[in-house]
C-alpha cells in the first residue's frame, strides 16, 4: 500500500480512487494466496488486456432509486451515476458489492453481488452425468438428449461482413467504436437448456486444448467421429449461444 501512495503522486493513478486501487491491490494478493495453496483448483492469475472487460469493484456500495426503470449508484470519484433497472429492486438494495465493467463495445454494466438465496427442495438421491455430443448438444446418461441451435451460414453473415470492417478501420476512430457497438448488438443472447435437477449432476472432463482433431505423428488417420466431437466442442464457446464447462463436480 506504501508503494502504491507513492506511485499516486507521481503518475496517472492519483486520478481515481484510492480505496478502488487498494481493493484491487487487495484482490489480487488473494488470487494469488489461493493460487499457491491450492494449485489444482484455482488457476493462476491473470492480467486482464486492455480494452477487454475493463472495470473495477465497488465494496462501499450507495444506491438510490429515481423511478420504476432507472436507479443510482455512487460511483468514487465520479459521484451518483444512472443504471437502468433490470432486476428486482429489492435483490439491488439489498446487495453487497457491485462491480463496474466495461466490454469491447464501449458500454458499460454494473452487477451487483448479494447472498445466494436459499432454495427450498426435496432431496431425490437422483445422479446424471452430462457429456457433449456431436448429434445432441448434451447427452445424459439416462438416455435424454438436450439440444441447442446453431447460427447458420446466413446468421453468420452479417458478424462476418462487420469483423472484416472492423479490421480496415482506426484504432480509435469513431467510427471503428460504432462498428464494434453493431457487433455486440448483433450477438444474439445466451439460450438456455433444459433444467436439470438432480442431487448429484458429473460432468465431462475433456481437455479440448489437448486433442489434435487430426491426430499427427500416430500414423493412421483417426476416426472421423472423435474429429466431430473434437471440433464441436471447440465451436461451442463460439457461437455466443451457450457453454457448458468441461469440468467435473
Amino acid at each position: 500500500m506504501l508503494e502504491l501512495a507513492e506511485a499516486r503522486k507521481l503518475t496517472w493513478l492519483k486520478e481515481g480512487s484510492s480505496t478502488i486501487q487498494q481493493q484491487a491491490l487487495r484482490d489480487l494478493n488473494q488470487a494469488f494466496q489461493n493460487w499457491w495453496k491450492r494449485p489444482d483448483h484455482f488457476g493462476h492469475p491473470i492480467w486482464p488486456k486492455a480494452g477487454i472487460n475493463e472495470g473495477f469493484v465497488i465494496r462501499d456500495l450507495s444506491i438510490r432509486r429515481l423511478n420504476r426503470k432507472w436507479g443510482q449508484a455512487f460511483i468514487p470519484k465520479c459521484g451518483w451515476v444512472k443504471f437502468r433497472v433490470t432486476c428486482e429492486w429489492r435483490d439491488i438494495e439489498t446487495a453487497l458489492s457491485a462491480r463496474v465493467t466495461k466490454d469491447r463495445a464501449g458500454r458499460w454494466f454494473v452487477s451487483f453481488t448479494r447472498l445466494a438465496p436459499q432454495i427450498e427442495r426435496e432431496p431425490t438421491g437422483e445422479i446424471v452425468g452430462l457429456d457433449m455430443g456431436v448429434t445432441h448438444t448434451v447427452a445424459t446418461s439416462k438416455g435424454k438428449f438436450l439440444d441447442m441451435k446453431l447460427l447458420t451460414n446466413r446468421e453468420r453473415q452479417p458478424k462476418r461482413r462487420l469483423q472484416r470492417k472492423l479490421a480496415r478501420q482506426t484504432k480509435g476512430s469513431n467510427r471503428r467504436n460504432a462498428t464494434k457497438l453493431a457487433i455486440s448488438k448483433g450477438d444474439r443472447s445466451t439460450q438456455r437448456l433444459d433444467r436439470v435437477d438432480h442431487d448429484l449432476i458429473a460432468l465431462e472432463d475433456l481437455g479440448v486444448k489437448g486433442h489434435d482433431p487430426f491426430d499427427h505423428g500416430h500414423g493412421q488417420e483417426p476416426r472421423q467421429e472423435r474429429c466431430s466431437e473434437v471440433r464441436t466442442q471447440q465451436v461451442y464457446p463460439r457461437t455466443g449461444l451457450g457453454y457448458v464447462p468441461q469440468t467435473a463436480h
